[in-house]
């Protein structure tokens, strides 16, 4: 089976929007949609070829542009085994023009008006629809074990909403619902006692377009979130027990990674996405040394899914977290 290495653009326009290429008569899949790049040649890097092939295929240069590094995902076709390096890019020079593309198309993801999409592509329109903000709640230890319900519970519960709707004045917004502390990842109905049903509530009101639960898989059922969430010990676990059963078709999965091995685990688990840190130092965990840039771009480098940089961080740090090869910034407090 022949090998072949492809270096792919994620082109961001300023309202959200990236391009996609109708592949022409006579290629494979023709009538198709891709995003725009090629082959990477015989001794040229990834970045070389994707300014190569952009220069070749849509006109434009990525002189003075911004290129991250994305997501690296690998897909079988019947005539080749294909590597695929994806790059997200803002500020080319040029109007894209279809100099090898049927036609050309800008697309928001989520709200595709084209198709088909080619195969290889498929998973990466649906991981861009990931939000780059995650706001993790706290509402347990802010309220200092406060009753659900209570003044306390309810002033911190209206505090973590506020910092979603923060968040959301700056972009779209995935909530993490982590309140599963202890011994709360044993008691079944314990998301009542913990509010989680309320808290859900609250990000879907406070704008928050996606939300995961942090917790037992019991209660990201029963609250009618969009996914499970698991540390990284509880991720040991479930692949130890033989990975996710049937309700992964219907709960998106995330991980969270501080290691190698655990970033092992979350590939294995086919994760949708990871969580990894901290990147800075943290009161969550104070005796844990942070990662800083560099580590967390090695560790997450080529990953297959988006990664959240997690730890000490907020908005501002968003373009490092995209520099370094991340999809975004996941914070507690980082909202406001």
């Amino acid at each position: 089976m022949k090998a072949v290495v492809v270096a792919a653009a994620l082109l961001w326009d300023n309202s959200g929007r990236v391009l996609l290429g109708q592949r022409a008569a006579g290629t494979w899949y023709p009538g198709y949609w891709e995003f725009p790049g090629g082959k990477v040649e015989a001794g040229e890097t990834p970045v070389a070829a994707l300014v190569r092939e952009l220069g070749e295929e849509l006109a434009i240069s990525l002189v003075d542009a911004q290129v991250a590094p994305w997501l690296t995902r690998r897909h079988h076709y019947p005539h080749a085994e294909v590597t695929l390096h994806f790059f997200q890019v803002w500020g080319w020079q040029g109007v894209p023009q279809p100099l090898v593309h049927a036609a050309l198309s800008w697309e928001r993801p989520g709200q595709c008006q084209v198709a088909p999409l080619l195969p290889a592509n498929g998973p990466v329109m649906a991981a861009l629809c990931w939000p780059q903000r995650m706001v993790v709640s706290d509402v347990a230890v802010a309220s200092g074990g406060a009753a659900v319900g209570s003044l306390a519970w309810q002033e911190a519960a209206d505090r973590f909403a506020a910092r979603v709707a923060n968040a959301r004045r700056h972009g779209l917004v995935v909530a993490m619902i982590r309140e599963a502390g202890g011994a709360a990842w044993d008691e079944a109905n314990g998301w009542r006692a913990r509010g989680v049903d309320r808290l859900v509530a609250l990000a879907r009101a406070a704008g928050a377009e996606r939300v995961v639960v942090n917790g037992p898989l019991a209660w990201a059922e029963a609250t009618g979130a969009d996914g499970l969430h698991l540390p990284a010990a509880r991720a040991v676990q479930l692949l130890a027990a033989g990975g996710p059963g049937a309700w992964r078709a219907r709960l998106a999965l995330g991980v969270s990674v501080h290691d190698r091995t655990e970033r092992q685990v979350a590939e294995a688990l086919g994760a949708d996405y990871w969580v990894v840190g901290p990147v800075a130092a943290t009161a969550t965990h104070p005796g844990q040394p942070p990662l800083g840039w560099a580590r967390f771009a090695a560790l997450i480098a080529a990953p297959p899914v988006p990664v959240y940089a997690i730890g000490g961080l907020n908005e501002r740090d968003l373009p490092r977290a995209l520099a370094a090869g991340g999809h975004g910034v996941a914070a507690i407090r980082g909202w406001g």
